[in-house]
């Protein structure tokens, strides 16, 4: 992939897209080597991404471009703020196929990483923008916390399988099973129980009516705090009609590293743009709580990043009971204005 990247390959693309380059670099991302290509014009450096299918889709890579594209371009018109420029060919487009594989552009962001309480509230603030912003705007519906938690329950139930062939059959893992599989499965335990309540099941039928965009993939690298202050989420390509809940759950694991005053200035941030009751904190909180990169490591369990996402989990172990029982806390502690129906429900009730 490294030699496909020529650089008459990255001129011809930059053309499409107004600019001239005047040098150009690999930058590696967690997941590939070549994820982004920075480009250097007169102008200014930007962002050339190429757009890799999501093969858990039955979708076609260009397919799934033009989708992206439209969400991105939905959010455009909203007015949200909290995501790079995004640059359009001579026709328009946001983005352009070479070679068969789509790419986009956008400016690039120098900046830090996520790094006091103030920035996480701006990230919460962010992304409750994000799921209030789309919502009313898209005619979908479907059942999208539940059917995450579907999948996520198959996951669990393979790991169980997988976990009990680890020890019997003394494979490398076997002494980390033995250790912290009982409580793995304590904590789904608990968590399906909770997530099975009536209150949990009503709020998910009534979630399916009013659909959102997110995310799905808010991590520390994805989170950059600019030059100027602004917070900027990069790296959309995954962006869907999906589960705010999930949404922000995973955000809560992926960024805060256990931290108290981090998860609770998220929080606060994203409360301040859209309260959530009782039962919306409490699914949050147990979505939180589901052992899921435990579930990832034995799905693969040769991969090196295997290993080390068993090393992390066992060495964040407590910090993560603790930051569970913080949320668990945090459910209990609504407050008075926060108890009543949510509010974005009846706001849709009435102007719908």
């Amino acid at each position: 992939m490294a030699n496909s990247y020529t650089k008459h390959r990255i001129r011809k693309i930059s053309r499409r897209f107004g600019l001239l380059p005047l040098s150009s670099g690999m930058v590696a991302s967690f997941y590939r080597e070549n994820a982004i290509i920075q480009v250097q014009t007169e102008t200014g450096i930007y962002a050339m991404k190429p757009f890799f299918r999501n093969t858990l889709l039955r979708t076609s890579t260009v397919h799934q471009m033009k989708t992206t594209a439209a969400y991105i371009e939905l959010l455009m018109n909203s007015g949200f703020s909290y995501m790079p420029k995004w640059l359009t060919t001579h026709s328009g487009k946001l983005w352009t196929l070479n070679h068969e594989r789509p790419f986009y552009m956008t400016e690039w962001i120098n900046g830090r990483k996520l790094e006091t309480n103030e920035d996480f509230e701006e990230l919460g603030r962010a992304l409750a923008t994000l799921h209030t912003t789309s919502s009313g705007l898209l005619d979908t519906k479907g059942p999208f916390t539940h059917k995450q938690i579907d999948k996520w329950k198959i996951q669990d139930r393979l790991f169980r399988r997988r976990m009990a062939n680890a020890i019997q059959r003394h494979e490398w893992n076997r002494k980390w099973h033995k250790k912290y599989g009982k409580y793995c499965k304590r904590l789904t335990k608990r968590a399906w129980a909770n997530l099975s309540s009536p209150e949990i099941k009503h709020l998910l039928e009534k979630e399916s009516k009013h659909p959102a965009l997110i995310h799905n993939d808010i991590t520390s690298p994805n989170v950059i705090i600019s030059e100027n202050g602004q917070l900027y989420i990069i790296d959309w390509d995954r962006v869907k009609v999906g589960s705010i809940y999930v949404d922000l759950a995973k955000a809560l694991m992926n960024t805060t590293q256990f931290n108290p005053d981090f998860i609770l200035a998220l929080l606060k941030g994203y409360e301040e743009r859209r309260p959530l009751n009782k039962t919306e904190r409490k699914l949050i909180s147990s979505l939180y709580g589901l052992p899921r990169e435990a579930w990832h490591a034995t799905r693969f369990p040769n991969h090196s990043r295997s290993r080390e996402m068993l090393d992390i989990l066992e060495k964040t172990w407590h910090p993560r009971l603790k930051a569970m029982d913080l949320l668990d806390e945090w459910t209990k502690s609504i407050p008075k204005e926060n108890e009543h129906e949510d509010v974005h429900e009846v706001v849709n009730e009435v102007t719908g």
